[in-house]
């Protein structure tokens, strides 16, 4: 059972980036799928960061031995001359239901907002679904937010598939004003997610307050948190949209889900 065909991470070389390769491999050899690494050069002095055709293969190279030590028997490396964020997004376009895999470096500086590193780009670009990668390790235990909608019903139901493939407990989770108010949107929601997935088992959560305040604080809880991409465009990511505010300050590693191309 897996919602995802291939895993497409993003990687320079540093730290942050082989955190993210390594959760990449976690995923994948879970998922049981192949594996793309992806690495961006240009040879322009005037850009930041400039490098050339052989630091970006010796650094697929290098994410290629971090997957394969992870237990990914399939590994394909794509050095590419360009933007960062359109190789990722054109390589993951060319496998139907690709997972991108990078770190957050920036991401929680709210001058990301305007500059908009990669990180910051693909959540609001990407077609598909982009695990941000906030901390290393196996993924045990999982968050699946909702609010009973059926856009976050299409989130829960990925986030559980995933959580399902790599052996972690699952909680289903949501912000309301009441026990009461939150006990009827998960008895909807768990019954929406069976629905999709009958033997779904999941931890019922209320949190109360403001949900993306409640649900970023919530976050230290999971290994990872899943959650829509509702209010990631247009005026609503202007005025602060829960999804936007929890993908900058989560605290652990985030799935956030495109749900308006189900």
């Amino acid at each position: 059972m897996s919602s995802y065909s291939r895993v497409v991470v993003g990687s320079d070389g540093s730290e942050t980036a082989r955190e993210a390769v390594a959760v990449a491999g976690k995923v994948a050899a879970g998922l049981g799928v192949p594996v793309t690494a992806v690495t961006a050069w240009k040879t322009s002095i005037e850009v930041l960061g400039a490098r050339d055709q052989t630091w970006a293969e010796r650094t697929t190279t290098g994410s290629d031995i971090d997957l394969t030590a992870e237990g990914v028997s399939e590994v394909e490396k794509v050095e590419v001359h360009g933007d960062a964020v359109d190789a990722l997004l054109d390589t993951a376009s060319g496998a139907p239901d690709s997972l991108i895999v990078v770190g957050t470096l920036g991401l929680d500086k709210a001058s990301s907002r305007l500059l908009g590193n990669i990180p910051n780009q693909l959540a609001h670009k990407s077609s598909g679904d982009v695990l941000f990668v906030r901390k290393p390790g196996p993924i045990e235990s999982v968050g699946l937010a909702t609010d009973g909608s059926d856009t976050s019903i299409v989130a829960v139901t990925h986030g559980y598939q995933l959580a399902a493939a790599l052996g972690a407990r699952a909680a289903l989770v949501t912000v309301a004003d009441s026990v009461e108010e939150g006990s009827q949107v998960l008895e909807k929601a768990e019954a929406a997610l069976q629905a999709n997935v009958p033997d779904a088992v999941v931890e019922p959560k209320i949190l109360t307050g403001k949900p993306a305040d409640a649900l970023a604080e919530e976050t230290g809880a999971y290994d990872l948190l899943v959650i829509g991409n509702r209010g990631m465009s247009g005026i609503a990511r202007v005025l602060g949209s829960t999804a936007n505010s929890v993908t900058h300050n989560a605290e652990t590693n985030l799935l956030l889900v495109n749900t308006t191309r189900n």
